[in-house]
């Protein structure tokens, strides 16, 4: 979790001696102080450094704090910036206003160092444990469509993937990958190293894929890529490039071969349509004896 202590803190007032007494609170705690004279100021400062809380001035020339505020609120930057007012009206209007564009909290002037600290320590707590909360969150959501031995999408991400282009009408490949008899490299070298096998060949694949492409593994051995619409010369060296990134580990090509089945899926197709149809040529695949096939369906 991000060391509150070490918060970058702007202090953003058109008179020096406030922002001097105010600093001279937060430098006993130890934060990193930056300063501006002004609007025009603290938006530069802002977009240039990484802030993590500022205390903001209301009544400033020529742009106030509130119009300070909301141009930072509808920034994407700057939005999540927890913005404390420092003021000297305390009226009811006065506070709603500073709330509703978007502060979270108000400060009144002269302020003691006492609720000064107190207040920015509070709200520091709050952003960091937001960020450490979608941070989770987001590892979570990384971790549902991840494979956890390859490191590749999984067969729920790749199924959803696939979903959404036939959905959309896009026109795009389908590759299924499929390592063969690899029940036999199990038996013959253990799970440990066939594991290795599973992780170095997702890799290899990983390597070849071209750009904004999704590579995941299926299930078992499989493994399956979506591909833009490249023309089929583009899909075939693809496939040979994998062949000869393959052919270059001897561990990997003297045990095992594998077989490429590519679609290019029809308008008004379904996922389901598209796996009936590749599991039906993958086995074609299989009943061939070569190393290597590459085999296009349409």
């Amino acid at each position: 979790m991000h060391k509150i202590n070490n918060a970058h803190i702007l202090i953003v007032d058109d008179e020096k001696l406030n922002i001097e007494l105010a600093a001279a609170y937060l430098m006993e705690v130890g934060y990193k102080l930056s300063f501006a004279l002004g609007a025009e100021a603290a938006i530069k400062s802002v977009m240039s450094k990484d802030i993590d809380l500022i205390l903001l001035d209301i009544n400033m020339p020529k742009t106030d704090g509130f119009k300070v505020c909301k141009m930072l609120k509808d920034d994407k930057k700057s939005k999540d910036i927890p913005i404390i007012f420092l003021t000297a009206q305390t009226s009811i209007e006065y506070i709603s206003q500073a709330f509703e564009v978007g502060g979270v909290d108000y400060i009144s002037k002269p302020f003691n160092g006492i609720e000064l600290k107190a207040r920015v320590k509070t709200h520091l707590q709050n952003l960091f444990y937001l960020q450490e909360i979608k941070e989770k969150q987001s590892k979570l959501a990384q971790l549902s469509i991840t494979d956890p031995l390859t490191k590749l999408y999984n067969s729920f991400f790749f199924d959803s993937q696939l979903k959404t282009r036939i959905d959309k009408g896009r026109k795009f490949w389908v590759l299924y990958i499929k390592i063969n008899n690899f029940s036999k490299i199990n038996t013959l070298f253990g799970f440990e190293k066939a594991n290795k096998i599973l992780k170095l060949f997702a890799q290899l694949l990983q390597d070849v894929a071209y750009a904004n492409s999704v590579v995941a593994r299926l299930y078992g051995s499989s493994f399956g890529i979506l591909i833009k619409d490249y023309d089929r010369s583009n899909i075939r060296e693809l496939g040979n490039s994998f062949s000869k990134k393959f052919l270059k580990h001897k561990d990997l090509s003297k045990n095992i071969n594998f077989s490429i089945v590519a679609l290019k899926p029809k308008d008004n197709t379904t996922t389901l349509l598209i796996n009936k149809e590749m599991q039906a040529k993958m086995q074609s695949a299989l009943d061939d004896d070569e190393n290597i096939n590459i085999l296009f369906i349409n």
